[in-house]
């Protein structure tokens, strides 16, 4: 067989060349692709550390808001420097107040709050209790009287002591501070109401005491048949009132108060007992006292001996008529006290 068998590849690999020569020349380098990659994964990151950045400092003002106290709502005040007498009390309404909320009274069921700020002082000598959620009440123009959603004020006062505090009521919007009454009595019990305007005309005379001085002289006989020892009552003042001894009256009656000084000329001790079984206040019918502070006996040649004795009737009398029972047989002697 004829031919040679030639040497020179039919084929070859696309990365190989050959110079002229016929030598082996090194292989070409791609275009590296690193730094399109490398750009975009910078534009990535700015973005990411944009974007917590933002969220980082949201937080943190967030944080820092919490911890700030916010601003006190809106107040309208109206001073009023009024009072009046409850249940042997003496109420002064200081001021109203209206805001939609108060900061040390997290309790409110309306839109807004009225505050009454009150001063209550107990001239008397007994502890006098108040319950104020059934007392307190917030009247305004043609509505339904308001009860306390919450107060801060003593309940109970000791004799001489006073009280400073406030009573909140809810509203469901900001009323006219000048039209508003402040209203206290148990109208569920049918105490007799006192009411403070905030304003407007006024007269805190009519719950004041009225003492009508008198001069009556009243002598009883003590003992059977006809009487056996004097006994001398001078009937100094009557006091009509809306209250005694921390009672308020029923509405439409009044506390009558006959003040006695009582002599006992006799050399010996009479005692014609309790002032409820002798004493009366003769109205429709013979009135037995309410309370009674006169000593059931009198010392020998004693002189000015004092008590009372209390009667509930009708409001706005003029006159009384009391009646001095005997005691030993049926009978009395009355008296006539015009006021």
């Amino acid at each position: 067989m004829s031919g040679n068998i030639s040497d020179t590849p039919d084929t070859f690999d696309e990365q190989d060349t050959f110079s002229a020569t016929g030598k082996l020349e090194p292989m070409k380098k791609q275009r590296a692709v690193f730094w399109p990659w490398f750009g975009g994964l910078l534009v990535v990151g700015l973005v990411i550390v944009i974007v917590v950045t933002t969220v980082v400092s949201n937080w943190l003002h967030g944080i820092q808001s919490a911890g700030t106290t916010p601003p006190a709502p809106t107040l309208i005040t109206l001073n009023v420097g009024r009072n009046a007498i409850y249940a042997d009390l003496n109420f002064t309404l200081l001021n109203v107040q209206y805001a939609s909320s108060f900061r040390d009274d997290p309790i409110h069921s309306g839109t807004g709050i009225v505050r009454a700020s009150v001063r209550v002082n107990n001239p008397t000598k007994n502890t006098i209790d108040v319950s104020y959620y059934d007392v307190a009440r917030l009247l305004g123009a043609g509505k339904q009287p308001i009860a306390p959603a919450n107060l801060h004020l003593a309940a109970t006062l000791k004799g001489g002591a006073a009280s400073n505090g406030w009573i909140d009521f809810p509203v469901s919007s900001q009323p006219t501070l000048k039209m508003l009454q402040f209203q206290i009595g148990n109208a569920a019990t049918n105490e007799t109401l006192v009411k403070i305007p905030a304003s407007g005309k006024y007269d805190p005379s009519q719950y004041n005491v009225h003492v009508f001085n008198q001069s009556l002289t009243i002598n009883y006989n003590y003992g059977p048949y006809g009487g056996k020892h004097l006994l001398i009552y001078h009937l100094t003042s009557v006091n009509v009132s809306d209250s005694y001894n921390g009672a308020e009256a029923p509405a439409g009656q009044q506390f009558y108060v006959l003040n006695f000084t009582v002599d006992n000329p006799n050399g010996v001790y009479v005692g014609p007992g309790s002032g409820y079984d002798y004493i009366r206040l003769l109205l429709n019918v013979s009135t037995p006292p309410r309370d009674n502070t006169l000593p059931i006996g009198f010392q020998h040649n004693s002189r000015g001996t004092s008590g009372h004795v209390t009667y509930l009737g009708s409001a706005g009398m003029t006159s009384l008529r009391i009646g001095f029972l005997a005691q030993f047989y049926q009978g009395q002697d009355t008296y006539q006290v015009s006021l």
